[in-house]
């Protein structure tokens, strides 16, 4: 049996389904338009959306290229039922890099990761961002529907082609060829499509834990947990 270990369970309330929803849509002033600025996407036409694919084998085997951590699992029961412990240790996994922080992930994400899995001759999927727990509730990566991924030996516009075959709606695929990895989310319809030529900027503020996560984990947890929010860093 698997069993989920470590990381700091905050609850969080997602916000409006716009991934990139400016500040004011998050309860804050709106502040002076940024110089970086990210590339308008489009929505997919219906006429565009493929028809849904057969089931994968269930099988994954993940990369956290950050934490250096591997996971191989299967998703799925015998019976074809998700298997509880299994999406438990890929949403450990998944959990966020900056806080240690871990949330459900959406197992229909887990599904495309095991297609990609099973497409690319089982090649492990290099995970660059999981679940994030950041300042902008509006991405899909706070919400645990979204990853960063890159498979090796597989150039980016060709996954990124692969990914867009399994769109049957309600899905966000960007590209981003200076970082070298493709952004896959599961959403709300209309799907989405961008390309982002900017290179990945880590130290963007939205992209910060939230102003008093160490205090609030410190006061739930005791101090044992806030020196592990502080190594995390």
């Amino acid at each position: 049996m698997v069993v989920r270990v470590g990381g700091l369970a905050m609850a969080a309330q997602p916000e409006p389904d716009d991934q990139e929803a400016p500040d004011a849509a998050e309860g804050r002033p709106s502040k002076a338009p940024r110089a970086r600025r990210k590339p308008a996407g489009y929505p997919v036409p219906d006429d565009e959306l493929r028809a849904p694919p057969p089931p994968p084998s269930g099988n994954l085997y993940l990369y956290h290229a950050f934490r250096g951590e591997a996971l191989k699992v299967n998703i799925y029961n015998s019976d074809g039922s998700y298997d509880i412990d299994a999406l438990r240790a890929a949403s450990h996994l998944l959990r966020c890099p900056r806080t240690d922080a871990e949330r459900d992930m959406e197992p229909r994400l887990l599904v495309i990761l095991s297609h990609v899995y099973d497409h690319f001759g089982k090649r492990r999927i290099e995970v660059t961002s999981g679940y994030r727990n950041q300042r902008r509730t509006s991405s899909y990566h706070f919400r645990g529907s979204a990853t960063d991924i890159l498979v090796a030996a597989v150039k980016p516009t060709r996954l990124r082609a692969f990914v867009e075959t399994l769109d049957s709606g309600g899905m966000g695929i960007g590209l981003y060829p200076r970082a070298g990895f493709v952004h896959v989310d599961v959403r709300p319809p209309p799907s989405y499509r961008w390309i982002d030529n900017n290179p990945v900027d880590h130290s963007d503020p939205d992209r910060r834990p939230p102003r008093g996560w160490m205090t609030d984990t410190f006061c739930k947890n005791g101090s044992k947990s806030f020196s592990l929010s502080i190594t995390m860093l």
